[in-house]
């Protein structure tokens, strides 16, 4: 039996992930935290598409991808700085808009994000069924 492996793709992996999240999440209220969280990521992912496309989310990072005919160095620079400001504007209007006095809430100031860029080849594959 043969393993089709893909075909590589030329483009741009981005691997976007919260900063200070596991100690934050330690120290506080996980149903706040998780909340908190669920908001950020979710201006993380509005933020990076449709320059790149969500390959996955795992824990408090976003993994995504771009083929080079989608886009340059200029867009890619252009997305991550869009999506840091779009990030720290969420995290300042979360912590302004709370009253709750909780670990969880007292704690959002501390996170922030950081990127990874790789540009090359790269392969798309399907390893399992995430349906089943």
């Amino acid at each position: 039996m043969t393993l089709d492996l893909g075909t590589p793709d030329r483009g741009c992996l981005l691997f976007a992930d919260i900063t200070g999240y596991t100690d934050y999440l330690a120290g506080t209220e996980l149903m706040h935290a998780q909340d908190v969280l669920a908001d950020l990521l979710e201006t993380l992912v509005n933020s990076i598409e449709p320059t790149f496309k969500l390959s996955k989310l795992e824990g408090d990072a976003a993994f995504a991808y771009a083929t080079s005919e989608s886009l340059n160095p200029s867009m890619v620079m252009d997305t991550v700085e869009s999506a840091y400001f779009s990030f720290r504007k969420r995290l300042r209007d979360i912590t302004h808009s709370t009253t709750c006095e909780c670990n969880a809430c007292v704690m959002i100031p501390s996170l922030d994000l950081k990127f990874f860029v790789h540009e090359g080849e790269y392969v798309v594959r399907k390893i399992a069924d995430p349906r089943s």
